[in-house]
């Protein structure tokens, strides 16, 4: 049995064993070592990494919104001509982007790229991909609805308004195409919600303040050529003639005209009434009462005149061939007077479409319509009291702040 080791042996063979140089431990720290160095280089890469997917994703978002705030619409080519201007000199490798214009009216890009590795390198990892997408689409803009359009360029004064006149329609706009001096002359101030003159030049005066805007993008009529044309065969070829009392009218081609003379009241059935070669005249002292009417002028002897005291409540249809459309004419006429010269009390629903007439508002005339648009060449208020509202077949204008997006993936 061999000698038990002193206290003294083992203190000698500890103070030995941690005195060695012989390369053991620094053996073992050096193996430690590499996957440390390894861990760090890799988290140096993936941080410039991560910085590389920000600016990219960055470039994309600064791409679909820019394509999207185009007034022409959804513009591929903007956005990427917007991304190949932000990335330039950022990355290590030229990024490839697609966009694409979605049926939604929304714009998506996505973009890719690869990163140069440092110390991934090393274990064969030369570069790292980064992918970066974004979707953006138009702000909300709000519609302004027109309800009277003013269709001629070539009359100065294409809308006068004169003293004593007054139009309350706080919801709408007035829209004059005219580019000529004056365009417009205010003689009152009219309670409208804008007054769009695409013309440099008005005339106020007297002091009036009317909310116009002068050089404005003024609506382009928006029914030339797109509302229905009916047969134009008479079917009434005299003059019908009504002397007081209570009467009514039936649809069809009136070609000789039709007059009310005395007091009375004229029930208008519902349906088509095309006015050809001679006009209706509703004198003083009627009532003209029609619901589901149309009134189509089919050339420019074909009208409606209104003379002295008369109530007219006239509604559109509001379905079928007709819906929404009061009265119209074909565009292409030759301009042509059209005087107002008294309504009592009147409501006119629906569309007023007369591109060719130039419309005068004598006398007193009393209108109150919750759903007119209206269409003329140019347009002389007087002695007008008229309160009107958007109609059914409306033309509209976009408002708001213009070129506002935001991202919506």
């Amino acid at each position: 049995m061999p000698a038990p080791i002193s206290s003294k042996a083992l203190r000698s063979l500890s103070r030995r064993f941690w005195d060695a140089r012989d390369g053991q431990i620094s053996g073992i720290f050096a193996v430690a070592l590499v996957p440390i160095l390894v861990s760090v280089g890799a988290a140096v890469d993936f941080a410039k990494t991560g910085d590389v997917k920000a600016q990219l994703q960055k470039s994309v978002d600064a791409a679909v919104l820019a394509g999207v705030t185009q007034a022409s619409g959804l513009q591929v080519s903007t956005a990427s001509s917007v991304f190949s201007a932000s990335y330039k000199g950022r990355f290590d490798t030229t990024p490839t982007a697609t966009f694409t214009a979605n049926s939604d009216g929304t714009l998506t890009g996505q973009a890719s790229t690869s990163v140069k590795t440092s110390f991934l390198n090393v274990m064969g990892m030369s570069s790292l991909g980064v992918s970066a997408s974004g979707t953006a689409k138009a702000g909300a803009q709000s519609r302004s609805p027109v309800c009277i359009l003013l269709v001629s360029t070539i009359n100065s004064q294409s809308l006068l308004v004169n003293s004593g006149a007054q139009l309350n329609a706080p919801t709408c706009e007035v829209h004059v195409l005219s580019t000529q001096t004056p365009a417009v002359m205010f003689n009152a101030t009219l309670n409208v919600k804008r007054i769009c003159v695409k013309g440099n030049n008005v005339t106020k005066n007297g002091g009036v303040t009317p909310p116009v805007e002068t050089g404005c993008a003024a609506i382009a009529d928006p029914f030339a050529g797109k509302l229905p044309t009916p047969s134009t065969t008479c079917t009434v070829s005299s003059n019908v003639i009504k002397n007081g009392g209570t009467a009514s009218l039936d649809p069809g081609v009136y070609c000789g005209g039709v007059t009310l003379n005395g007091t009375g009241t004229l029930t208008l059935n519902p349906g088509l009434y095309v006015i050809k070669g001679s006009p209706f005249i509703f004198n003083s002292g009627w009532t003209v009462n029609g619901t589901g009417v149309t009134f189509y002028f089919a050339d420019s002897g074909g009208s409606i005149t209104f003379n002295g005291n008369v109530t007219a409540n006239l509604s559109a249809p509001t379905t079928g061939t007709y819906a929404n459309i009061l009265m119209y004419e074909p565009t292409g006429l030759s301009t042509s007077q059209l005087p107002i010269n008294g309504t009592s009390g009147s409501s006119f629903t629906g569309l007023i479409y007369l591109p060719s007439r130039n419309v005068t508002i004598n006398s007193v005339s009393n209108v109150s319509s919750n759903s007119v648009t209206m269409v003329f060449n140019t347009l002389i208020l007087n002695a007008t009291n008229w309160n009107i509202a958007p109609g059914a077949l409306s033309m509209s204008v976009t408002t708001g702040p213009a070129g506002t997006a935001f991202l919506s993936r």
